[in-house]
């Protein structure tokens, strides 16, 4: 009986320790509990620090590799994990941009700005956004208020400058382009684009000014090609020529330069000159509308109304609408005796507001 009584204590004995050993937290103090449950959680912190910085460099990767749906999805996913985490928000708003998705692309800088006020250039991306989204008032007030915030943005004034140019209001354009300047006294954009104003308000030597300081800090093909425009608008046919080849001899493949070049050579009646590289622009741009007519008018002078008529029959597919070139193709077609076609290209062309068409069809069809 008595060794029943040693087993059954035992066997209690035995049971009592099982469960201790099951039970961990039995054999801790509270404040050993206490601790080792901060370190669980400092564990699990990082573990949601890890799939953020995973999930974050992931879409930042899908981005810088033009993924932007799945990069935006990847922001997402970041944004649900950590609902202030400035950065996703602003990637996400650039990858929207992209998708032209702009109205989510505003929602998405404008909340990473309000999470963070120092992140000026939210305030510039939802700017570009606007414009790109035919909100050129409410862009313009955004970068005002960019200015207000954060006067050194040279970046933010010319994008004003833009928008005023594409207006045609010159003037705000220049006093916008004349801030960016301030700012960085060595913004070539700034100064060439204050040139174009210039050249568009015919005040070429300012205009010219302009293109040779900018010239100074970025030689660009494209610039010496605004150059090259400016003196031939002031008559400058030499510095003009020049101008053009410098472009050219940049950028080899520039059938701007090629065909403004060509129309210096053919105003000066340098005719072969001119032909020679209307051919050329239009070897690198066979669908250039300006040089397939500038090429025309050559072979106008030189009696070559066929080949002349082929190019402005390419020209007025590209641009059906171009009341200059169905006078020229009118003028072409008399030439070859088919004075019908010229009647239907001079009586469009004076429906489309062009004077001498109407001219040529009263004088000629009535």
């Amino acid at each position: 009986m008595k060794s029943n009584i040693l087993a059954l204590f035992f066997s209690a004995f035995l049971f009592i320790n099982a469960t201790a050993q099951n039970d961990p937290d039995s054999l801790l103090t509270q404040d050993e509990i206490a601790f080792r449950d901060s370190i669980v959680n400092v564990n699990l912190t990082n573990v949601q620090i890890q799939l953020l910085q995973e999930t974050f460099n992931l879409a930042n990767t899908d981005f810088s590799e033009k993924n932007y749906n799945k990069s935006v999805q990847g922001f997402t996913k970041v944004i649900e994990l950590d609902s202030v985490y400035v950065q996703a928000f602003y990637n996400r708003g650039l990858a929207y941009k992209e998708l032209k998705k702009f109205e989510l692309a505003i929602q998405d800088l404008e909340m990473s700005f309000t999470l963070d006020s120092t992140l000026v250039d939210a305030v510039f991306q939802k700017a570009k956004c606007q414009r790109f989204n035919n909100q050129s008032d409410e862009a313009i007030i955004t970068l005002s208020f960019l200015l207000s915030i954060d006067g050194s943005y040279a970046q933010a004034a010319y994008e004003q400058g833009v928008l005023y140019y594409l207006d045609k209001n010159y003037d705000l354009a220049i006093e916008s382009y004349s801030l960016a300047i301030t700012i960085d006294p060595f913004y070539a954009y700034a100064y060439n684009d204050r040139g174009s104003c210039f050249r568009a308000k015919e005040q070429f030597e300012l205009a010219i000014n302009d293109y040779n300081s900018a010239l100074k800090y970025d030689k660009s093909g494209f610039i010496y090609n605004n150059l090259g425009s400016a003196y031939k608008r002031f008559k400058k046919i030499d510095e003009a020529i020049e101008a053009y080849t410098k472009a050219i001899d940049i950028d080899p493949d520039n059938a701007m330069a090629f065909n403004n070049r060509g129309s210096v050579y053919y105003e000066s009646k340098n005719y072969d000159a001119a032909l020679k590289d209307f051919i050329k622009a239009l070897e690198i741009n066979s669908t250039y509308p300006l040089a397939l007519c500038n090429r025309a008018a050559v072979y106008q002078i030189q009696e070559n109304y066929t080949a002349a008529l082929s190019d402005l029959n390419k020209a007025v597919e590209l641009q059906p609408n171009n009341a200059i070139t169905l006078v020229n193709r009118g003028i072409t077609r008399e030439m070859l005796r088919d004075v019908d076609g010229a009647c239907d290209d001079w009586e469009k062309a004076g429906q489309l507001g062009q004077a001498k068409g109407t001219e040529l069809y009263n004088n000629n069809c009535l």
